[in-house]
């Protein structure tokens, strides 16, 4: 059998942590660390709008607040 490697075991195992992937996989017990940059970014946080605004606008349409996203730079394994 071939061994994939951790990172591509851990990608598609669902992301589990060291842990469940030694738990898994016993041949990983030796494995100190994984580093997965999905998982540092699934973990990160944003900042809150405020509650309330210092300046208030003259009308309608001056200041817009939008939340935009960008198509993903991370490909998942499906595709997609």
């Amino acid at each position: 059998m071939v061994m994939d490697s951790p990172s591509l075991l851990h990608a598609q195992l669902g992301h589990p942590s060291l842990v469940k992937m030694q738990q898994l996989v016993p041949s990983l017990s030796k494995l100190s660390s994984l580093s997965c940059e999905s998982c540092l970014l699934g973990k990160h946080s944003r900042s809150s709008f405020p509650n309330s605004v210092s300046q208030r606008v003259s009308s309608p349409f001056v200041l817009v607040h939008s939340d935009i996203w960008e198509p993903s730079r991370v490909k998942s394994n499906l595709g997609f």
